[in-house]
């Protein structure tokens, strides 16, 4: 059946850190599902049973993403490019961002190198949690060629790629088949269970705390994983990953923090904005 191609141009606050948002999505691109070719954005989907290829490019001029859609039905396209904003954050206001940031003098020197910097949001919820488990104590190298291994095996195969599967394709899958530690392949099948059982819920809706609560109630979930999710899936602009060994390693060394308590209560000034003070120290990680 054929498709469909949507050009959108969906509009941002200036400044906007396009290619700072797609440095870090490109790193984490699921081998097969998605990648970032020379400044352009792409992936593969399935939404609501439909199959979707997205493309999206930044025309700085125009203050926009540009967004190309291919679909077989027009009537999901509102809520696609819902999705392409929250993977974007295009909503946010550098500006009050940034007025907040800068009350704490050695975090503003470094958020002053990454003007308009973005939140990662999630295309997918359930595969942005699949990716927390993979990714815990593993290098990003380490998690994303495990995705791709996920996606090669249990997704669907397309003329372009691969959809990444769903949790009613994770649920009963064999935990030792899948690179990674067994306790953590085990908690992939028992997330994907709780998803299809209704005890976790990942829709954009949900309060962050809730959905916090339900993940670490998964056996071999804990809660850096669970606020990795709450960040990326829930577009949280206060999740903060405190204890996240890379973001206390710049802590120290650029804000002199010593302890993890001691960066919490640091982190009290940067409310509501933590997620994006959390992001700002990643980006100065060596």
């Amino acid at each position: 059946s054929t498709s469909d191609s949507f050009t959108l141009k969906l509009s941002y606050r200036p400044p906007f850190d396009f290619s700072g948002l797609t440095s870090f999505l490109s790193m984490r691109a699921i081998p097969g599902v998605e990648s970032v070719v020379e400044g352009e954005y792409r992936r593969l989907f399935r939404f609501e049973g439909e199959l979707g290829f997205l493309r999206v490019t930044d025309d700085e001029a125009a203050r926009a993403l540009c967004c190309k859609i291919d679909m077989e039905n027009s009537r999901l396209l509102v809520r696609v490019v819902e999705k392409v904003r929250r993977l974007f954050d295009l909503d946010a206001v550098p500006q009050d961002i940034e007025s907040q940031l800068k009350k704490d003098k050695p975090l503003f020197r470094l958020v002053s190198q990454n003007p308009g910097l973005r939140l990662p949001g999630a295309w997918d919820a359930f595969e942005i949690a699949v990716r927390a488990i993979v990714g815990q104590q593993v290098s990003v190298k380490g998690a994303t060629t495990v995705m791709g291994r996920i996606a090669e095996t249990y997704g669907q195969k397309v003329s372009k790629g691969i959809v990444f599967p769903g949790p009613e394709n994770l649920a009963d899958i064999d935990p030792s088949s899948l690179p990674m530690p067994l306790n953590r392949a085990n908690a992939i099948k028992l997330m994907a269970q709780a998803v299809l059982d209704g005890d976790l819920d990942l829709g954009s809706e949900y309060d962050s705390s809730i959905l916090v609560e339900q993940l670490v109630a998964i056996k071999g979930i804990g809660p850096w994983t669970a606020q990795y999710v709450v960040m990326r899936a829930l577009n949280d602009p206060d999740a903060f990953l405190h204890n996240d060994l890379v973001l206390m390693k710049v802590a120290k060394e650029k804000l002199g923090i010593k302890t993890e308590k001691e960066l919490l209560e640091r982190a009290e000034k940067w409310r509501p904005w933590r997620a994006y003070a959390g992001m700002h120290l990643w980006r100065n990680a060596v």
